[in-house]
């Protein structure tokens, strides 16, 4: 299981079979830097002449179809990390017809942790593994309620926990919120994934601006 699929079934609501909490263009932003991170600790990228970039090292294969396709959009969109974060579902659509969510998913149900996608209007999939992601989950927590250091992969898992709206599924008691929201902030600082991070929120943030901007101006307009 890759990282994007940790947080993926991490993220739904076992009891609706979808993603509880966020947006999809949010998530979409976090489980696109998880396959960057993926790719980096497997050595199939490597940081570039600057730390905003990433570059193919020709050295390591990627595991999977899915970590083969995000590698092309390296190719396609990069180097800098921002632009590659920015076009991955669409380069993942392109080449998988699958977007990062939808891929994400796929990978799951191959494992057989989640049902096959089913309903037309709100697509959803049934927990079939649930041990999975209490696992998943039980790891994240004791991450979170810690000051000891965070191995590359739950810190990457952790960090993306935050911009992906699942402070509350990690930190469930209200009253440990502030030290885990510390730990997911700080969860990438003085490591190479550091700049991953915060792109990833970067992106999420330019397109919230975004879309505020947009409903201004439709609702000017509709005023006007």
């Amino acid at each position: 299981m890759n990282l994007a699929e940790e947080l993926a079934v991490t993220a739904i609501d076992p009891s609706s079979g979808r993603h509880a909490l966020g947006l999809r263009s949010e998530l979409n932003a976090c489980l696109a830097g998880l396959l960057l991170v993926e790719l980096l600790l497997d050595g199939v990228v490597g940081v570039g002449d600057k730390d905003d970039r990433l570059v193919v090292t020709g050295t390591a294969e990627p595991k999977s179809n899915v970590l083969a396709a995000s590698t092309a959009v390296v190719i396609e969109a990069g180097p800098k990390v921002k632009a590659i974060l920015s076009h991955m579902d669409r380069g993942l659509t392109q080449r998988l017809d699958l977007g990062t969510w939808a891929a994400a998913v796929a990978g799951l149900v191959d494992e057989g942790v989640l049902g096959a996608t089913h309903g037309a209007v709100r697509s959803r999939n049934d927990v079939l593994q649930p041990f999975v992601r209490d696992a998943i989950i039980a790891k994240l927590r004791v991450a979170v309620a810690s000051d000891a250091p965070l191995d590359p992969r739950t810190a990457a898992l952790l960090s993306m926990t935050g911009p992906a709206h699942l402070l509350e599924v990690v930190a469930p008691d209200r009253s440990t919120r502030r030290h885990a929201r510390d730990r997911i902030d700080h969860a990438f600082d003085g490591s190479e994934l550091e700049p991953i991070g915060k792109m990833v929120r970067k992106v999420i943030s330019e397109a919230a601006t975004a879309a505020a901007a947009g409903s201004v101006a439709a609702s000017v307009a509709a005023t006007s």
